[in-house]
């Protein structure tokens, strides 16, 4: 998601309310689907590769590859990130519910939420870290917010561009606290696997106790 107008790039790192902070900024954006829609009509060889070409969940590094590090630079770039125990709580849920997700059979076959996660832990590790950071631990994006101060966070983004948009609730998961999904085991299994996001991003799962930190570090945000 691009704006030239307003001079901002969204790197959408999927489940993070991302969907709504589209929503919300579209009016200043390019149209990525009627460009895909003209490209398609003139090259229908493309069809195909349309949802790579035009990924809505494209990492700031592939952003740099796409339109060079100069142009990547000039304009203000953001993101949001999620607790990793919540996250994956969403993306499971996310893949039982929509049935046109390339997961939801797969999701639709497993006994639950742990052998979801055992899965997940397996065969598909995926980091948020990636999204936001080069291979060599350098930030690339202007501001990291998060989901769970989405709408002061949103707010900031949205003074730093010079905008006046809400933020609408689209394609929320619906789901119970994540907490009430993991057992002790699994718990230590996410707190193993997604440790590379848990401590760069600060996060800890919360019990309830105040003990969960929601900052973070002033090198992933704006240093105040």
């Amino acid at each position: 998601m691009i704006s030239h107008k307003k001079k901002f790039i969204f790197v959408h790192v999927y489940k993070t309310a991302g969907t709504s902070v589209r929503e919300a900024l579209k009016p200043y954006c390019v149209k990525w689907d009627e460009r895909v829609s003209r490209r398609m009509r003139k090259f229908p060889w493309l069809s195909p590769l349309a949802d790579k070409l035009y990924s809505y969940h494209l990492p700031a590094s592939e952003w740099i590859r796409k339109i060079g590090e100069a142009r990547f630079r000039s304009y203000f770039s953001f993101a949001f990130v999620r607790n990793p125990w919540d996250w994956q709580v969403s993306l499971y849920n996310f893949m039982l519910k929509t049935k046109g997700y390339h997961q939801h059979d797969m999701g639709s076959g497993i006994s639950g939420f742990t052998q979801y996660l055992e899965w997940r832990c397996r065969e598909e590790v995926r980091f948020q870290r990636d999204f936001v950071f080069s291979k060599d631990g350098r930030q690339l994006v202007d501001f990291i917010g998060r989901f769970e101060n989405l709408e002061a966070d949103f707010r900031h983004v949205c003074s730093r561009i010079g905008v006046s948009a809400e933020l609408p609730k689209l394609n929320g998961s619906g789901h119970r606290p994540y907490q009430d999904f993991y057992t002790p085991e699994t718990i230590e299994l996410v707190r193993r696997t997604f440790a590379a996001d848990i401590d760069l991003f600060n996060y800890e799962f919360d019990t309830g106790t105040g003990k969960a930190d929601t900052h973070l570090p002033k090198t992933a945000s704006n240093p105040e």
